[in-house]
């Protein structure tokens, strides 16, 4: 990362007028060709029913699901008290001994809705332990899609008596589509082969351990997305843009000559895409598990399926091309904004970090070995968007895929004695939400030395429970995953992701873990330095606005010709001095300010309007106004009190709070001190902040010149 060193005084213009290798994986598992032509595509993607897509060029990987026994069971029938979700007879339900998990043995039938057939199944037992492993496939589905009804099945126990059990509606349709019509086949299915039945806690957790080796061992993993048409189109369209000649055209159908109804179609297409890229699938953290362990993988939508690596790639050449298909866009009146939204970007992480989570290499004695490239620390960072439906599976979810993670058994993927977790207790849901988001905290600190983690919103709020200011839960709560969220909730993290610092405020010093405590204790003790008091802020820019209290803050000044001055610092705060993925700011930015300023109404820069109005005129201008929204997103302007700096705290920021460098931490930090009949008895951590002229080591030096004493924050 450069670094540069800022003059005493920011220049002032005068203006004229009024943010990877793709992991190793084995062959797939032999697919057999479809049955059914598709005349709208060069690869077959309609299966015959209990049958496998072909494989177009390249693979990668697979996951897991939500588990079901947190969720709140859906309204059954009630005719009886048995038709709950969580019923599960005892007799289907034997007790696994250690190293066993039950397959579930799925009944031939054909996959139509308009039959009066009922999905039958039964388990076999399978072990870790066999010498001729069982061959299965698992189902990796999101269980908890709204407003879905309880639908029927038969389960079949031991001496053949068949028992009415009740699961969701997406499974159901899942069990449907995947069986085959001649043959039984086998599966690995969470909601029905781990008991989720109540009071049964332990084997919930048993089988938890062992899903990284049950997802890692199936011959293929089928993730199901669903039956919605959109998907089903999307499906199809994907293996187009592997045409590596066609995707130009595909995604810029920009000649006069061309038919408007060829410009229809490739818009519909894309359409159809970034609608698969809205599904909730991907905003599930278990199911990113499943996919990254995986060997093989099949997309499913009813019918159509294509392998997970095209998917890989087309979204890969999507990012690529993504400002030609926002003019496809604009054309048809659609917001390019959908191109670019929270639920596209949580899919594309989700995707990202699925197939860059793990790698396959070959040892010199020819033995395969799986390594893990990511930290927990990172992996819950990247991920801090994606959910689950128990707080605990925050940490759980990727615990057994990240590099600081439990030791494992190359043979069962399982825990080594004595390696469970370390501090942090796996997979045990009977542990304290809190205590599990401390120990995470502390040891993530242990291990990278820095601090940036309490900078981050990861965590998700804790009932009954205050969390201590250095374990951040996200700022806003998240809607229900059926409604469609298109805005941003927050700005992006300043302190950016482990091992890709964006600023060096504390100059690369370490955070002192000698300091560090239990995670039972809610103090955290650091060390650092105060920087300046906060004398003014401005309003919370809400929606991304520069609001003009904003511009009178930052020094902007119009005289009576109408020209107004421009402080450099000011729109380079506004950017927080970075361009995108921690560039250096383009110098350009600040002539792309200038046309803001010009272009503003009732003295505010309304950013969405100017990024609508300039979408198909400026691409320069579009592509500043998304990073200043980026930044300044519910964030608020900052003036402090001795210094006059500038800058941008968080929402929650007050007039008298601290700026502070903390050792360890790549940002400034704003605290808020806790007062006991006057005296300060400890800190709250308001958030992290940007002050200008401060984030590269500036600060260290004006500590040292101003013989600034350094000092222990205790931070609650």
């Amino acid at each position: 990362m450069l670094t540069r060193s800022k003059s005493p005084k920011a220049p002032r213009r005068i203006l004229t007028g009024t943010l990877s290798p793709s992991e190793g994986r084995e062959t797939p598992t032999t697919v057999r060709e479809s049955s059914i032509d598709d005349s709208d595509t060069t690869t077959q993607s309609t299966l015959a029913p209990g049958e496998r897509p072909q494989r177009t060029p390249v693979l990668p990987k697979s996951l897991k699901r939500e588990h079901p026994g947190a969720s709140v069971a859906a309204e059954a029938p009630k005719e009886q008290v048995k038709n709950k979700e969580d019923y599960r007879p005892a007799s289907c339900y034997e007790s696994l001994k250690e190293r066993e998990f039950r397959i579930l043995k799925l009944a031939p039938g054909p996959p139509q809705d308009d039959t009066d057939d009922i999905i039958s199944c039964s388990f076999t037992i399978a072990t870790m332990d066999s010498d001729q492993p069982m061959k299965y496939e698992a189902i990796s589905y999101l269980w908890g899609v709204p407003n879905q009804k309880p639908e029927k099945i038969h389960l079949v126990d031991s001496q053949g008596k068949e028992h009415p059990i009740f699961i969701r509606s997406h499974l159901y349709q899942a069990l449907k589509n995947l069986r085959h019509p001649k043959k039984e086949r086998l599966f690995w299915v969470d909601a029905l082969c781990v008991n989720h039945s109540s009071g049964n806690q332990e084997e919930r957790m048993i089988q938890s351990r062992m899903k990284r080796y049950v997802f890692r061992n199936a011959t293929n993993l089928c993730f199901w997305l669903g039956e919605d048409d959109s998907s089903k189109k999307a499906l199809k369209f994907i293996p187009k843009i592997m045409d590596l000649t066609a995707i130009e055209k595909l995604a810029s159908p920009s000649d006069e000559k061309e038919k408007s109804d060829e410009k229809k179609k490739s818009y519909d297409e894309w359409a159809a895409f970034v609608a698969l890229l809205r599904n909730p699938v991907f905003s599930r953290l278990w199911l990113l598990q499943e996919v990254a362990v995986a060997q093989n993988i099949t997309l499913h939508c009813g019918q159509p399926a294509i392998y997970y690596g095209d998917l890989v790639d087309a979204v890969a050449m999507f990012k690529s091309y993504r400002n030609k298909i926002a003019v496809l866009f604009r054309k048809f009146g659609r917001n390019p904004k959908e191109l670019s939204d929270r639920q596209v970007t949580m899919a594309e992480r989700f995707i990202e970090v699925s197939v860059n989570a793990l790698r396959v290499i070959t040892t010199s004695n020819g033995q395969q070995k799986t390594l893990r490239l990511l930290s927990l620390e990172a992996l819950v960072s990247y991920l801090h968007e994606l959910d689950a439906t128990d707080g605990l599976d925050r940490i759980y979810s990727v615990l057994a895929i990240a590099n600081d993670g439990p030791k494992l058994d190359d043979t069962t993927l399982m825990p080594l004695h004595g390696q469970e977790g370390g501090s942090i207790p796996l997979f045990d849901y009977k542990a304290n939400v809190a205590d599990v988001y401390r120990a995470f905290v502390i040891q993530s600190i242990k291990n990278s030395r820095s601090l940036d983690i309490i900078c981050r919103y990861w965590a998700r709020p804790v009932k009954n429970e205050t969390l201590p200011t250095w374990v951040r839960p996200k700022q806003l709560i998240q809607k229900e995953i059926e409604t469609v969220v298109s805005e941003r909730t927050e700005a992006d993290s300043l302190v950016g992701l482990p091992d890709h610092n964006n600023y060096h405020a504390s100059r690369g010093t370490l955070a002192p873990i000698d300091l560090l405590t239990t995670a039972s204790t809610l103090t955290l003790t650091v060390t650092g330095f105060k920087l300046d008091t906060i004398a003014k802020l401005g309003p919370r820019a809400s929606q991304g606005l520069i609001l003009y209290e904003w511009l009178q803050l930052g020094g902007c000044t119009k005289n009576s010709r109408h020209q107004i001055t421009v402080p450099d610092a000011l729109w380079r705060t506004l950017v927080a001095d970075r361009g995108p993925m921690g560039t250096m700011p383009p110098s350009w930015y600040a002539r792309a300010f200038d046309y803001c300023l010009l272009h503003s109404s009732n003295g505010d820069i309304n950013t969405n309007t100017l990024l609508q109005d300039c979408g198909a005129d400026s691409s320069l201008v579009v592509d500043f106004l998304q990073r200043v929204q980026s930044i300044i997103w519910n964030r608020k302007f900052l003036v402090s009190e001795k210094n006059k700096w500038i800058g941008l705290a968080p929402t929650a920021a007050e007039v008298n709070d601290v700026l502070v460098i903390l050792h360890g931490c790549s940002v400034p930090v704003v605290l808020r001190p806790v007062k006991e009949e006057g005296d300060v008895v400890g800190w709250l951590l308001v958030g992290e902040c940007y002050v200008h002229g401060m984030m590269d080591g500036e600060a260290m030096g004006f500590r040292e010149v101003h013989e600034i004493v350094e000092e222990q924050f205790e931070i609650r």
